[in-house]
């Protein structure tokens, strides 16, 4: 009986015993039976249902200066950025009601910078002169009358003359959906945003509670705006005549998704049914999407390239119609929440490790957790010559809850967006920014 008391004991120890976060780690390369066995994606167009809507209901198709020219402004820089880095940072606060609401959460981060080859200038109207613009995703929070990750939507901020005051404006994701309404929102988490051409890719992390959990990958024409006749219902969709987006001016109707094939919602850690929790854009070489999947509380998520088509600025497709990863590793980072590279070279965001310095949002000094606080921190990762490992390193703390990130490489900015609002309790004030890190080829 002593005997096997102790064993149990033993085995409760090395479940509860759980290594902390190293601030040094290497990742491994998927072997190509690894890589085959992840299902491709399927592309589904739900063009004609968008443009049914525009020839059938009352909205109005703008282009994005209606947009940017929204109405709300930026702040300066107002909350510590808690990174310790010689490069140069610059960046943005939100209005205060954005800065604090419980109603929306940002969470991916794309740009000009990422569209238009790379350019950093993006004409947002035919005729007009090019423009640098930011583009944040939100997903709805709990507080929101239609409950947590329950809509989403992407925010573009014009910071072509400066980060501090540039104007900015919500634009509402919608579904059209062929139905006597035209459209209806779009139930996800916003998990991360890329931009490429004039298009906007959003990976969504999937949701098995939702209709339409399974489009993991969904798309929308930057140049297509739906503007609506009504700011006044939380409907949306088209009735009576009034063509609503949740209280928003504007709305980006999808243009497709994809699913994996066949079609299922994701599975964290499942190899065949990857999550895709972040995406970026890498312009490096051959033009590719690179997704990450996040795991709370371990490593282990999965990197993966995805092939781009810069004929149709979609994923490329191979012969059998599908697109599939042409690389991928496994993370050894912690909650990895989103990463960006740039030819070999690569900046990932996740949980600090053990022992890495305090910051202002969270309590507990040098511990990576406390209680509910995560704290966050960027990570260096470069590529090894023949692709087999991933060499990780701690680079800096960074705001709390950071999400994702984006590099520019015409202005060799690293664009950076956290979520935190503070705690429940309002002990810590919110600390939400977007910042902007000088950092070509991800060397900062």
């Amino acid at each position: 009986m002593i005997a096997r008391l102790t064993a149990v004991v033993l085995l409760l120890i090395t479940v509860l015993i759980v290594p902390a976060p190293a601030d040094a780690a290497t990742g491994y390369a998927l072997t190509a039976s690894e890589l085959a066995s992840v299902r491709p994606l399927r592309f589904t167009s739900t063009m004609a249902a968008r443009d049914s809507v525009v020839s059938t209901l009352p909205v109005t198709k703008v282009r994005m200066d209606a947009v940017i020219a929204g109405g709300y402004l930026t702040r300066a820089i107002c909350h510590p950025t808690n990174l310790h880095l010689s490069a140069q940072v610059s960046g943005f606060c939100w209005n205060s009601t954005d800065d604090t609401t419980a109603n929306w959460f940002p969470q991916g981060i794309t740009g000009s910078g990422d569209g238009m080859n790379g350019s950093v200038l993006y004409p947002p109207c035919d005729g007009c002169a090019g423009r640098k613009i930011v583009a944040v995703s939100w997903r709805s929070g709990a507080s929101h009358e239609y409950g947590a990750n329950r809509l989403a939507r992407v925010t573009f901020v014009d910071v072509t003359n400066g980060a501090a005051g540039a104007p900015y404006g919500h634009v509402l994701l919608v579904e059209p959906d062929d139905s006597a309404e035209g459209f209806r929102e779009i139930a996800s988490h916003a998990d991360g945003i890329s931009w490429y051409g004039n298009k906007l890719f959003l990976v969504t992390g999937g949701d098995p509670d939702v209709s339409g959990g399974d489009r993991l990958v969904r798309v929308f024409d930057l140049t297509h705006v739906w503007k609506m006749n009504s700011t006044a219902s939380g409907n949306v969709g088209c009735l009576g005549g009034v063509c609503s987006a949740a209280y928003s001016r504007y709305a980006l109707p999808q243009i497709g998704y994809y699913r994996l094939s066949s079609p299922a919602v994701c599975v964290s850690l499942d190899l065949a049914r990857p999550c895709l929790n972040g995406v970026s854009l890498d312009r490096s070489g051959t033009d590719h999407l690179t997704t990450v999947e996040y795991r709370k509380g371990g490593s282990g998520g999965k990197i993966l390239r995805w092939p781009l088509d810069a004929s149709t600025a979609l994923l490329k497709t191979g012969s059998d119609g599908l697109v599939h990863p042409t690389e991928g590793w496994t993370s050894p980072i912690w909650d990895l929440q989103g990463g960006v590279f740039t030819g070999n070279e690569g900046i990932f965001v996740g949980l600090c490790p053990e022992g890495s310095p305090s910051v202002t949002y969270m309590p507990g000094g040098t511990a990576s957790v406390s209680g509910e606080f995560r704290k966050s921190c960027l990570h260096r990762v470069t590529v090894s010559a023949d692709h087999s490992t991933l060499d990780v390193r701690y680079l800096t703390t960074a705001p709390g809850n950071a999400q994702n990130i984006s590099y520019w490489p015409a202005s060799g900015e690293a664009w950076l967006v956290n979520e935190f609002r503070g705690d429940t309790d309002g002990v810590y004030a919110s600390d939400r920014l977007v910042l902007a890190l000088s950092c070509p080829d991800l060397s900062c």
